[in-house]
């Protein structure tokens, strides 16, 4: 049986608003600064600079999602949250302060860990929630991420339509300075479970270069090409230091990262789900947008203006509020697998209705809110699953690890999609240079999103069953807690 890490609080709901507006800082940043890019490429009059706005972002994020989430497991989960929302906030007040491009980027790495703030937030909750409550708190913190996503783009428009992009980072500041009181008045203290000297540092220190490098030639892939020296050199130099890390950590008796329960049915099954969530279904925004807004001559598109574009994809953002809570619902009565089991027919009937119909506005709308539901029960499910099998002490460890695979299959999915998209081109007679993708090109990329998404509806249905004691009470599956325990001696005392 699991020990609990502390005694339940009895202000849960105040833990979970704290949380909540701690982590719709995060979501704000990954989507406002979308508003800002073209203000910025003719201020600054340098398209591959301002990129690396968004490459900045990506990269750390990247990174502290997985080795952050660890070091808030190790030393307390609301002290790092802290830590995170003061960096957020530093790098805002830079972003905001600075006449330079390179202040911007820095800002932007600096903001770029509050990644991690979801699988903290999650942790916290499970720390101090009872059992039964838990699954419903992470739908409505995953359902505050996914809405603020979308809402993000919109404020962020606003501001830079009205009051200037500086804006957007002074607001981010002011949000970070709100939600660093809200976590230190509401949040209790975490115990903390390592002492420094007890610390793989090395395996933190080999992860984040590795996850780095592979997301940085990922990104350069469509660009570049394979025969590009930097990027065929990041690919493999983070291909190579990803191995070695991981033969580090499997070999480790207390590892920053427990790979070996990776290889694990229960753990493995829900990080692939993510993998190729991001793989194929996180790619809705290039279709929709693309076919949205490609000239009627094409044959294929709408030829809907930017705006008009965008309000097509807003439905589906408050999918998001009904979608997670619900899936966090479902796992608090039947366990996340049903929640999963759903949620990726969902995906897969919206992708199969928009690959055989998609030639007007209103199914692009019905089929994109139907796969978007499922993908908000999806990313409430993920979370549930391994918070019913992993360790306490390793919860945000875990969530935080399958967010890093989610990007990694998003980047690798987007570089694929580009490529399907390119295989048919419509080119226009007056303006030679405007080249378009054709309506096979659309299908082949619809079709191989579609497969996608049933291999993952297939992964969810080999998820492992859990008995509804066991889901209610928040204890281990007696077979699931043997074998999780026996991997691993230097948690056997604790779990």
């Amino acid at each position: 049986m699991l020990t609990r890490e502390s005694p339940r609080h009895a202000g849960g709901r105040s833990i979970v608003f704290a949380l909540v507006i701690a982590e719709v800082i995060s979501a704000f940043e990954a989507s406002m600064i979308y508003a800002a890019l073209p203000t910025l490429m003719r201020e600054f009059g340098d398209p591959a600079g301002v990129g690396w706005v968004l490459t900045a972002y990506l990269l750390v994020g990247s990174v502290s999602a997985g080795l952050a989430s660890r070091l808030g497991d190790l030393f307390g989960r609301r002290r790092v949250v802290v830590a995170l929302l003061l960096c957020s906030a530093s790098g805002s007040l830079i972003s905001a302060s600075s006449s330079g491009l390179g202040g911007l980027v820095c800002g932007r790495a600096l903001q770029g860990m509050s990644a991690a703030l979801l699988p903290l937030a999650i942790g916290i909750v499970r720390e101090h929630l009872a059992a039964p409550r838990v699954p419903v708190a992470v739908g409505w913190l995953t359902a505050t991420a996914t809405f603020s996503a979308g809402a993000g783009l919109l404020l962020g428009g606003l501001l830079v339509d009205h009051a200037g992009w500086r804006t957007m980072f002074w607001f981010g500041a002011v949000h970070g300075a709100v939600a660093i009181v809200a976590v230190s008045g509401w949040v209790p203290a975490s115990q903390r479970r390592a002492a420094a000297a007890g610390i793989d540092w090395i395996g933190g220190v080999l992860y984040a270069p590795a996850i780095a490098a592979l997301l940085w030639s990922v990104s350069r892939l469509k660009a570049h090409g394979l025969h590009d020296a930097a990027t065929l050199a990041a690919l493999v130099g983070g291909v190579s230091l990803l191995a070695v890390w991981w033969i580090h950590e499997w070999r480790h008796a207390q590892p920053m990262i427990d790979v070996r329960r990776i290889a694990r049915r229960d753990v493995g099954l829900p990080m692939s789900l993510m993998f190729l969530f991001g793989l194929g279904a996180s790619q809705t925004m290039l279709v929709l947008m693309g076919l949205a807004q490609q000239p009627l001559w094409t044959g294929v598109g709408l030829g809907l203006s930017a705006t008009m574009a965008g309000l097509l994809k807003l439905p589906s953002n408050f999918m998001g509020l009904f979608g997670a809570p619900w899936g966090g619902h479902l796992a608090a009565r039947r366990g996340a697998r049903s929640a999963a089991l759903l949620g990726t027919l969902l995906i897969m009937a919206g992708w199969m209705g928009l690959t055989a119909q998609h030639s007007a506005a209103w199914m692009l709308v019905a089929w994109v809110m139907l796969a978007s539901l499922g993908g908000a029960m999806l990313m409430s499910a993920v979370p549930n699953l391994l918070v019913e099998v992993v360790p306490a002490q390793r919860t945000s460890e875990f969530v935080g690890l399958s967010q890093v695979v989610r990007t990694l299959g998003a980047a690798i999915g987007t570089q694929a999609a580009s490529v399907l998209l390119a295989l048919e081109v419509v080119r226009s007679d007056t303006v030679p240079q405007a080249a378009y993708p054709g309506a096979a090109a659309y299908l082949w990329t619809m079709s191989a999103i579609t497969g996608v998404c049933v291999v993952c509806w297939l992964v969810a249905w080999a998820l492992p069953l859990r008995s509804a004691c066991n889901v209610q009470t928040g204890e281990y599956n007696s077979d699931i807690g043997t074998a999780m325990l026996a991997g691993s001696g230097t948690e056997r005392k604790s779990s």
